[in-house]
């Protein structure tokens, strides 16, 4: 059961070939994207494929706050289980919010494609946010100079997920950029509320 919930690989390549093809403006990305009642589902599903960089992406938290970093195997897997927890929400969120915001601005035929779109696009940002992520480890990086990239990086991925969205709104640049201010905010707010209970 768990296996059928999961992409293929051959599946993940395709829809994020999909994203590539609606980042550079060409519509028939969305044909890669499934957007069938299985489809939407397994979306969800991405986040299998993207739990283990995520896991490496929390890591940087010890970094900034030693204080932060487990001793002991306990406090290893307590506090993956805890960034992973939030990782699930912060993924499931965004289609809870996107339900409402489709039916306001009478959009319900696009709510499945927005929330695919959302799901796969979501494993490529953070495996976009690996490449800054890494720096701190491999290479004699500042803070500063790393603080600075990895705003950069976010940045981008903020444009890149508002030309998603476009895409799947066909051109509809208002409705775009408040899902795409949505999806940060809301974002950001998960990662607070994460922050706050792994310094619990």
């Amino acid at each position: 059961m768990a296996a059928d919930f999961i992409p293929t690989r051959v599946e993940a390549g395709r829809s994020l070939a999909g994203l590539l093809y609606m980042i550079l403006g060409n519509r028939d990305g969305l044909r890669l994207l499934d957007s069938s009642p299985d489809g939407f589902w397994r979306s969800f599903g991405a986040f299998a494929w993207a739990w283990p960089v995520q896991c490496f992406l929390w890591t940087g938290i010890w970094r900034a706050s030693p204080e932060l970093r487990p001793e002991t195997a306990a406090e290893v897997f307590r506090f993956f289980a805890v960034s992973s927890v939030f990782d699930v929400v912060a993924w499931v969120l965004p289609a809870l919010l996107l339900l409402p915001v489709c039916q306001v601005f009478g959009l319900p035929g696009k709510f499945t494609r927005l929330v695919v779109a959302n799901n796969w696009f979501g494993l490529l940002s953070a495996y976009i946010g690996f490449f800054p992520a890494s720096l701190r480890y491999l290479t004699p990086v500042s803070d500063a100079a790393s603080a600075f990239i990895s705003l950069a990086v976010y940045a981008a991925v903020i444009w890149l997920y508002f030309r998603v969205v476009r895409i799947c709104l066909e051109g509809d640049v208002m409705v775009s950029v408040f899902i795409t201010l949505l999806m940060v905010i809301s974002g950001l707010t998960v990662s607070e509320l994460a922050y706050g209970s792994l310094s619990n």
